[in-house]
């Protein structure tokens, strides 16, 4: 009974369920809402609604009894929630997500244990980084995949890339100390134990550090490695609480977090640097950090190829490799970086001697990959970019630096010729024509293999060269390479590199070379002896120029198979790093390093055993391997280019960039020092004549102009053209010895507060963006415009290019003719063969002289003093003189100059040094204004005016600062 009972439930359950069902389906699912809906529901296809029927009549009985029973059913969002099938199989995958991954996340999460098993390979094509760039072995799938990166098996870069997070990061295992001017956490691998390369990754420690207000250094350190000896600074450090900073810091501190380093401007909120996106590691021979950037438009990094532009390929992931050598010879990973939103600056100093591999990413980001040393960055606050400078400068460099010699600033010869009459006749005939220059150095090759005496050997003239120069006044500057041809002949062979990581004491184990065909060695400077007792053997000069000191090795591959395996070299190098140059594995004994670590300062050593010898007063020093800013001691004479138009924007843009690099006195040899090549210009003809008269315009223009040829290659000098060509070139030279004084307060400027001297458009206008791109015009300190034709005309009469002029006034050097640009305006300007177009900004002053043969007979000349109608308030400029000479600089004249909109002009002696020479001029005879409406009735008895040009000119002031310290005219200006 009891069963029966039961079964008839089962059963009526079941009936109901079905009746259930089928009122569901048909009354809230698919039932109509009226009797038009139901019309439109019928079936359409009869066979269909056949076989229903015979299906309805199977259940008929079924249906009948729910017929009886039932009534229309309702149906909630509850029930369909709780009934639905469809609903069910959603909450099965809920919960199987739950109980498999996310309750698990949640559990070791709070245990402390959790590490996420990375490995997302779809990152948006422009977020990735690269892996594995520089690897010994063959990129393919499998490597890249074993290395814990993702493979892009479809076209265009990187091949190899990070997934996203990277694998390649570090978890904190520590805080060490937190203080409010200082973070030490040490941190460990936390995905791999080893690089991508192989290399085992050890623990590491960051330490975050805020040296004063506006700079920030963040090292990452492996064992072994000193906290205090990882990075450069010659300032004190200030130990300012990063409250008190421009800084806003994070570091990560939470043990269950992949370890970041964030820096904000406090100011402003803007991201100068974050490590979170890419890839962090340090191990024996590789270190890799990366930051993003606030925008693609940064500037520096150089000089790791040669380039006619500022611009840096982000969208194509872009690498350039930083290691001195030949046709790249400059080693300085500092970038400055823009925010073009707000117009605020940064930099960034990569502060690691080994060969790098930078990389561009689209995020946009920067990548710096280094063969060994530690991760350290210097964080520069700006926020202008002479801001930077002056925090580079003075934190990393040091200031103030040394003031060039005064005739530095004048023009210079030289040259490679086997003829030993050839540097006479080219100074003969720049004697008798007037063309006007200060040095020669009689030949580039003149001190032989070997740093040293000169090479009579070679030579036999030079010694009588040497006094024709002295006695037409003209400098003489000796070249020295690094070498030395015999090991005794400086006392203590000890300090000679030796060919393997060991010391000895036999020649046969030494590092050796070859130079001009012969063998050489190499020294571990800098070199602490004296050099001064073989100054009469070198002819005594008056400069010296370092070449080669990369250090060069004619031997192209001489370590092919002795050097040890390196996991990771940049790409670009990977092919043959030491070629022209000397084994990664070679000793320095002074130093107990290896080469690799000491190369990209090899350069600045040989130059600082020179610096330190006791001289009396300043030489000129040329450094062609340059690093550090040449430790604020000398210039760079620029890289060996071809005769086309190409290497001309090249020149301007290597210029430019090493006044960033804190190198103020840089050029380039004028029209090149190789013949002429159609490969880069895509002509079918290079008119060299014509690109030699628009390239001296230029060269002239920038901090050192010289002239250089190379053996065998067609001379360049001013008198190695036609008539016409030396009288324009002339002409150009005349107006460099003009600017002089000009150039030489810039200097002044430059060596105080490490502003360059020629200046990029958006070094002087941060806020204006359509400065950013421009390659082709730059600034001579804050008052000259210059822009240069750096295209050739078929026609050979007059050019057409486009000029840029930022918000403001401009005037036209040369007669005063005004530009008015509004808001920052381009416009066509058509330029003659015979002319360079320059422009004055308004509200600037500068000062001239009459040019003479030479610098030192230029100075003889009274000044003028050239000053644009201020559109604010106030213009102003400076003066900077000394005897140019001697190296105590404290003795100089400061002359300061204002210009007020209401009509007075002040000239006044702010800083008394110099007792005066008669080869010296202190005297101001000229006045120039620019930009002035007088009618005239307002015009001074002792002025002249040209109401066309509107140009107001003193004449006869005779201002003697040495004679009265206060100088003022006041004169009435229409309103």
């Amino acid at each position: 009974m009891t069963g029966e009972i039961c079964s008839r439930r089962r059963a009526t359950s079941v009936h109901n369920d079905m009746a259930f069902w089928k009122e569901w389906k048909e009354v809230i699912w698919f039932g109509p809402k009226d009797e038009e809906d139901a019309s439109a529901q019928q079936p359409k296809n009869k066979k269909k609604k056949k076989k229903k029927k015979a299906r309805n009549a199977d259940r008929e009985e079924d249906d009948e009894t729910m017929d009886d029973n039932s009534t229309q059913i309702n149906m909630t969002w509850k029930d369909f929630l709780l009934l639905d099938n469809r609903m069910r199989i959603v909450y099965v995958v809920l919960l199987c997500l739950l109980l498999g991954l996310i309750l698990p996340i949640i559990i070791s999460y709070y245990l402390g244990e959790y590490q996420a098993d990375l490995g997302n390979c779809n990152t948006p094509t422009l977020n990735r980084f690269e892996c594995m760039s520089g690897s010994n072995v063959q990129l393919s799938k499998s490597a890249c995949e074993s290395a814990g990166c993702c493979w892009n098996s479809g076209t265009g870069a990187p091949k190899c890339y990070h997934s996203n997070p990277t694998r390649y990061t570090y978890k904190v295992d520590k805080v060490v100390e937190a203080l409010n001017y200082k973070m030490v956490v040490d941190v460990r691998p936390e995905r791999r134990s080893s690089d991508m390369f192989g290399n085992v990754m050890p623990t590491a420690r960051i330490v975050v550090r805020a040296v004063n207000r506006d700079h920030l250094i963040v090292q990452m350190i492996a064992p072994g490695q000193f906290e205090d000896d990882s990075f450069r600074l010659v300032t004190k450090d200030e130990r300012t609480p990063f409250s008190q900073t421009d800084f806003q810091v994070s570091v990560t501190t939470e043990k269950k977090t992949s370890f970041a380093i964030v820096v904000k401007r406090a100011s402003t909120g803007e991201v100068l640097l974050d490590t979170s996106y890419g890839p962090l590691a340090i191990t024996d021979e590789y270190v890799e950090m990366s930051t993003t950037v606030p925008s693609e438009f940064i500037y520096g990094l150089g000089q790791g190829e040669r380039r006619q532009s500022f611009k840096r390929n982000f969208a194509n992931y872009g690498k350039t490799a930083l290691y001195n050598r030949q046709k790249a010879d400059s080693y300085h990973p500092l970038f400055m970086s823009v925010s073009p939103t707000s117009g605020l600056f940064h930099g960034v100093f990569w502060d690691n001697p080994f060969p790098v591999e930078i990389q561009f990413s689209p995020v946009p980001a920067v990548s710096f990959r280094s063969m060994g040393g530690s991760g350290v960055l210097h964080i520069l606050a700006g926020p202008t970019p002479a801001a930077v400078s002056l925090q580079y400068r003075r934190d990393i460099i040091g200031l103030p630096s040394p003031m060039p010699p005064f005739w530095s600033l004048g023009f210079h010869l030289c040259r490679e010729n086997n003829d030993p009459e050839a540097s006479q006749k080219t100074i003969r005939e720049m004697v008798n024509s007037g063309i006007g220059f200060d040095s020669d150095c009689i030949d580039l090759r003149l001190s032989g293999p070997g740093m040293g005496s000169a090479d009579l050997g070679r030579f036999p003239l030079a010694a009588e060269h040497r006094e024709r120069l002295r006695d037409q006044g003209k400098k003489f500057v000796l070249s020295q390479p690094p070498h030395v041809q015999d090991v005794v002949q400086f006392p203590g062979a000890s300090w000679i590199l030796h060919n393997r990581t060991v010391n000895s004491s036999t020649i046969d184990d030494y590092e050796t070379g070859v130079r001009l065909d012969s063998t050489v060695y190499y020294p571990s400077y800098p070199f602490t002896g004296q050099l001064t007792d073989r100054w009469d053997t070198m002819l005594q000069p008056e400069g010296f120029n370092f070449l080669d000191n990369w250090p060069s090795n004619d031997a192209k591959t001489a370590c092919a198979s002795t050097d040890r395996p390196r996991s990771f070299i940049p790409e670009a190098l990977r092919s043959g790093i030491t070629n022209n140059s000397i084994c990664l594995d070679a000793f320095h004994p002074t130093q107990e390093l290896e080469h690799l670590a000491v190369h990209n300062h090899y350069g600045i050593q040989h130059l600082q055993s020179f610096v330190d010898q006791a001289y009396s007063y300043r030489f000129l020093y040329l450094n062609r391997a340059a690093a550090l800013g040449n430790l604020g001691h000398a210039g760079s004479p620029g890289d060996d280019l071809t005769a086309n138009w190409a290497s001309m924007k090249m020149a301007l843009v290597q210029v430019m960039e090493m006044g960033l690099f804190g190198v103020p006195l840089s050029g380039s040899p004028i029209c090149g020092t190789y013949n002429s090549s159609l490969l880069t210009d895509n002509l079918s003809e290079v008119k060299e004549e014509q690109l030699c008269i628009r390239w001296y315009q230029m060269g002239m223009m920038l901090p050192f102009a010289h002239s250089m040829t190379k053996l065998n290659q067609r001379a360049r000098s001013p008198v190695d053209w036609s008539l016409n060509t030396r009288r324009l070139v002339a002409g150009y030279i005349q107006q460099r010895y003009r600017l002089l004084p000009y150039f030489y307060s810039l200097f002044y400027q430059a060596n105080t507060q490490g502003t360059p001297v020629v200046r990029p458009m958006w070094y002087q206008f941060p806020k204006d963006n359509e400065t950013y791109t421009l390659n082709e015009q730059f600034m001579i300190g804050e008052s000259l415009m210059v822009c240069p034709v750096m295209v050739q005309d078929d026609t050979e009469t007059n050019t057409a290019i486009t000029v840029y002029f930022p918000s403001g006034t401009w005037y036209d050097y040369y007669n005063g003719d005004c530009v008015h640009s509004g808001e920052g305006d381009s416009a066509v300007v058509t330029t003659g063969l015979n002319h360079l177009n320059m422009f004055v900004v308004n509200s600037s002053v500068f000062v001239t002289q009459e040019p003479g043969a030479s610098a030192e007979k230029t100075r003889r000349n009274p000044y003028t003093v050239t000053t644009a109608f201020p559109i604010s308030s106030t213009a102003s400029g400076w003066l900077y003189v000394d005897d140019g000479m001697t190296a105590d600089q404290s003795a100089h004249d400061l002359i300061q100059f204002n210009f007020t909109s209401d009509g007075t002009f002040t000239m006044e002696r702010v800083h008394f040094g110099f007792q005066g020479s008669e080869e010296i001029s202190t005297t101001v005879n000229t006045l120039r204004i620019f930009g002035l409406e007088l009618k005239s009735e307002q015009i001074p008895a002792e002025a002249t005016y040209n109401p066309y040009t509107k140009v107001l000119e003193f004449n006869q002031l005779n201002y003697d600062w040495h004679q009265r310290d206060v100088y003022s005219l006041n004169f009435i200006i229409n309103s």
